[in-house]
């Protein structure tokens, strides 16, 4: 019976005896596995982001808007017949222009209530958000995004607190008194922000929110509390429970992550087809090499050589290969992600993209690896085994 220590000295040897054909041969597996690997940390990477960006509160949101729109009263009503809430904002939408020095710009412009970037998690990265005061002088004052300051001011980091913005074609001016952080993924990026007084008295004329924000408290069952804001909203309304449209951000986010894993899937058995004919290479390389092996083979049988050693000795170098690429197809892998995510960085700066390479990753290639050498090497180290010795030794 051969050793674990003799399988793998012969295993090398035959490996090394053939330098360049085993590095063209494990070639398509490094491939593969770079591919699968690139891909998904990218992948992840790109989950991470745009979770990420949406904030930590909003798996905790629900989005709830009624035939009959809701206001300050109402929301006090609905936090009192609806225990779960932890707090309540309300918006409403509007859309505006910007006057700068050469051009005027589109924006949309959202009024809402003093605990709306609380309640949503969005950040005011300088400056201040709105006061008490600010609704109830509606006051004319703004927080803008990022993307806003840039097209504004020139740059999104210019400090423009203090500064004037023109709204609307009466070029009405309101302060600016904070920046909301966020990139280009984010709506938040290019919005303007406003006191929902503001935006009622000065801009709209009309009283009412066309969305609210409802943070549900740490503890409560997300669904549950959805199902009983539809059914209190629908009789405090008196209208049919399909009149209320509610769903949670925890939805929106579940449905995130199943497109990224199911984009992921599909991306990862594209390049598994190099896999594949990586597998084949495998298999040919293996079938070539009984060939040349034949004599050797005879020999080792009449010496004593029992057909499973056979077998172990030609599926132990086809694991081998596989396990070499899958090595050097998990650096290459590694490194290709981490450069892709450099040169979003560099091109993107505010994206903030990095590549997510997890140990699972590591897990699964190595288990592909092996799969691949026993599933492809199986028929050529049973062809080498059921090899007659006599046969074998007059093998020219």
């Amino acid at each position: 019976m051969m050793g674990i220590r003799d399988l793998l000295h012969e295993t090398w040897t035959s490996i090394l005896a053939n330098k360049g054909r085993s590095f063209l041969t494990i070639l398509g597996i490094i491939i593969g596995i770079a591919s699968v690997i690139a891909m998904t940390s990218l992948v992840g990477g790109m989950r991470n982001m745009l979770i990420g960006e949406l904030g930590f509160n909003q798996a905790r949101i629900i989005q709830i808007s009624a035939p009959i729109p809701l206001n300050d009263k109402d929301l006090e009503t609905i936090q009192a017949g609806l225990p779960g809430y932890e707090a309540m904002a309300g918006i409403g939408f509007s859309y505006t222009t910007v006057t700068t020095t050469t051009e005027q710009e589109g924006y949309m412009l959202l009024g809402v209530t003093q605990n709306y970037f609380e309640v949503t998690d969005t950040k005011v990265s300088s400056g201040r958000g709105f006061t008490d005061d600010d609704l109830r002088q509606s006051a004319r004052v703004v927080i803008i995004g990022r993307g806003v300051n840039h097209d504004v001011f020139g740059d999104e980091s210019a400090p423009s607190i203090g500064s004037t913005l023109y709204l609307g074609s009466n070029q009405e001016a309101y302060t600016v008194i904070g920046i909301v952080s966020g990139d280009p993924l984010t709506g938040a990026y290019s919005q303007i922000y406003t006191p929902m007084n503001t935006l009622q008295d000065r801009i709209t004329g009309w009283y009412g929110f066309d969305t609210v924000f409802g943070l549900v408290a740490e503890g409560y069952d997300i669904d549950e509390v959805l199902e009983r804001t539809i059914s209190f909203l629908a009789k405090y309304q008196g209208v049919e429970e399909d009149m209320i449209f509610a769903y949670s951000m925890k939805e929106l986010i579940d449905q995130l992550n199943l497109m990224m894993t199911a984009f992921s899937a599909v991306l990862t058995m594209i390049a598994s087809i190099s896999l594949f004919v990586g597998g084949i290479g495998i298999m040919n390389m293996m079938l070539t090499s009984v060939s040349e092996r034949t004599r050797e083979i005879g020999l080792r049988r009449s010496l004593g050589a029992r057909t499973s050693d056979i077998t172990q000795q030609f599926l132990a170098e086809s694991v081998s290969l596989c396990l070499a690429g899958g090595f050097f197809g998990l650096i290459f892998g590694f490194l290709g992600a981490l450069l892709v995510a450099a040169a979003v960085g560099m091109f993107i700066p505010e994206a903030q993209f990095s590549a997510a390479i997890g140990i699972e990753s590591v897990v699964i290639a190595v288990i592909v690896c092996v799969t691949i050498g026993l599933a492809f090497g199986y028929y050529p180290a049973r062809r080498a085994a059921k090899l007659d010795p006599v046969d074998s030794l007059r093998y020219q």
